[in-house]
């Protein structure tokens, strides 16, 4: 039985929760994964929150006993009742190391990470190859707001995280290491948004500060109607890999993004939107996840495409980002940091 408890280290709230059993091989074959639970302190959603205006919190977590990251999911709950408020009030959370290097991400619509049997994100060595002063691994949460003005609740973010330690495996038994990156459709704009000249409004329920990635603004604006963008990409993995799990994250009235290997052609991953009945609020995007996966390639060419479809008639903002986890075919170790964000660790 799981016991959640608080301390505080270094200034930081830190909900941990420990597992006393040890991990065993489940009826079906499969490890039966440790359970530790993190949870951000209270946060009051009183007011309309965009995407990337919520309050949040980054609090330091003890990884100690983690050597592989299986899984991890987020709910947002109700401190009040205890009840999950759902995912239309969760923005994205992360786990990440100072400085914006980053081992998962969820985010709306995405918020259960469930990686495909055999794989893992390995932890313990992720930790060790960071350097003096930064290793220690942090998570990050952040709520949202979209539709009710007159919302006065507080919450927090709660990480359910399933791991092994290396002990669990068995003499004939390893997983596969999985590195993160994350691939974005950017724009040159400048960062602050200026209405068309026609006198065309912004809708309310947008957001119109800018993200970087880098130089890149990784927001824009979609006009009434709809709007496919697309950005050729370049160098996207070190080495030949294959993607075993993908989750992509977009704002309201988002329809879909797509990955396509321009090299070859292939079509790689599609992930769709869907909507809660009756209303423009992202309920799920669609993730991937298998054990033989696809492949990419150092010196390929790829396209990331987006569909908006604004039904509105003021223009809204925009995003599209994949999340990839990936293998190297031939069981390279890659160096920590390549997938080091060039902005704020947010």
């Amino acid at each position: 039985m799981s016991v959640i408890y608080r301390t505080l280290v270094a200034g930081a709230a830190i909900a941990l929760a420990a597992c006393s059993r040890t991990s065993i091989e489940a009826s079906s074959g499969r490890l039966e994964p440790r359970t530790a639970i993190v949870e951000t302190k209270p946060l009051s959603i009183d007011r309309i929150y965009h995407s990337m205006t919520g309050p949040f919190d980054r609090f330091a977590i003890d990884t100690s006993d983690m050597d592989w990251i299986t899984s991890v999911r987020t709910d947002v709950i109700d401190l009040q009742d205890g009840k999950d408020l759902g995912g239309e009030f969760f923005c994205h959370s992360q786990i990440s190391a100072p400085g914006g290097i980053r081992l998962a991400v969820n985010a709306t619509g995405g918020e259960h990470i469930d990686l495909p049997e055999g794989f893992g994100l390995p932890v313990s060595s992720f930790v060790s190859h960071l350097p003096p002063g930064e290793n220690h691994v942090r998570f990050f949460g952040m709520v949202l707001n979209n539709n009710f003005e007159d919302m006065d609740k507080s919450v927090s973010i709660r990480a359910t995280i399933e791991y092994l330690k290396d002990e669990d495996l068995g003499p004939e038994q390893s997983l596969k290491p999985l590195y993160y990156k994350d691939l974005a459709i950017w724009v040159e704009d400048i960062c602050e948004y200026v209405p068309p000249a026609d006198g065309a409004q912004v809708n309310e329920d947008v957001s119109t500060h800018c993200v970087l990635v880098g130089d890149k603004n990784v927001h824009w604006m979609v006009p009434p109607g709809k709007q496919t963008t697309r950005r050729i990409l370049k160098n996207v993995v070190p080495v030949a890999s294959r993607v075993h799990f993908a989750a992509a994250h977009l704002h309201n009235y988002g329809r879909y993004v797509k990955l396509t290997d321009l090299t070859t052609g292939e079509e790689l991953w599609h992930s769709d939107v869907e909507y809660l009945p009756g209303r423009m609020q992202i309920s799920s995007i669609d993730s991937y996840s298998s054990t033989e996966g696809f492949a990419m390639f150092p010196d390929h060419e790829y396209e990331l495409e987006a569909n908006y479809d604004n039904t509105t008639d003021a223009d809204v903002d925009a995003m599209a980002v994949m999340y990839l986890y990936f293998s190297p075919v031939n069981g390279e170790l890659l160096e920590i940091g390549q997938n080091k964000r060039g902005r704020k660790d947010r």
